[in-house]
């Protein structure tokens, strides 16, 4: 601070005291502090994301709600698996707050209905390292055995019809047998905070390479029943914490 801003300082603290002096407004304390100023900050913006109730617990802790009921949205995305609420709209720095269903890294990693291939020794290693999710030790490690002594044969059948109108149809069927058996039991949870489900799965073999896949229908209708169920429990406590706020399937 240079010495003509003190000056300046002084006498306008001086004429300040003398004015509330002749006022009688008692005693004044001034205190001055040199230095650099606090830099300016622009405004926070929050970006949560967290389990699938954390925009109900959010508007659950929030008191006056209805002053902000106009300014927020809600979207539901059921194939996502996800919930997000916006708060302030319409400012760059709002909230916002996403709740996910999420799949279990134990499920994941024996990719269940997603489409990927394995190969024979590599689903054999899989069971073997998670032995514990099966119905028992010894089922795990006899179905290792099968995979890593598989037996396969595919048949192949033509058949082929006309009729007398000159129309002609071939069909070809092509059916894999192997030693493997037709299902088994897993006993994993789906969901992140679900208990365990007894899964039944089967071992789709391709014949032209034998890559194999995992699939189940039970896992595919937990997953359905389970997705709806938890969505619309949320979207309840949302309506009940904010009446009124928009909420838009997506």
């Amino acid at each position: 601070m240079n010495e003509e801003l003190k000056q300046e300082i002084n006498k306008q603290v001086a004429e300040m005291v003398a004015q509330m002096g002749a006022q009688g407004s008692g005693q004044l304390e001034v205190v001055m502090r040199e230095g650099e100023a606090l830099p300016l900050h622009e405004p926070v913006k929050v970006n949560i994301v967290g389990v699938l109730n954390s925009p109900a617990r959010w508007l659950e802790k929030r008191q006056e709600l209805q002053k902000i009921t106009n300014k927020c949205h809600v979207t539901v995305d059921r194939e996502g698996l996800k919930i997000i609420l916006q708060v302030n709209e319409n400012v760059h720095y709002g909230t916002r707050i996403e709740g996910r269903l999420m799949l279990t890294e134990t499920f994941k990693k024996f990719h269940i209905n997603d489409g990927h291939s394995f190969t024979l020794k590599e689903l054999a290693t899989l069971f073997k390292m998670n032995r514990s999710f099966f119905e028992s030790k010894q089922t795990a490690m006899e179905l290792v055995t099968l995979l890593q002594n598989f037996k396969g044969k595919v048949n192949k059948d033509l058949e082929a019809s006309s009729d007398n109108r000159g129309n002609k149809k071939v069909d070809f069927m092509q059916a894999v047998e192997s030693n493997l058996p037709e299902a088994f039991t897993l006993r994993l949870p789906i969901f992140k905070g679900m208990e365990a489900e007894d899964i039944v799965c089967e071992v789709y073999v391709d014949p032209d390479d034998w890559s194999c896949q995992l699939i189940s229908p039970d896992a595919n209708d937990i997953v359905e029943r389970y997705r709806d169920e938890k969505i619309n429990e949320v979207v309840s406590r949302i309506e009940a914490a904010m009446p009124g706020v928009a909420i838009i399937e997506i």
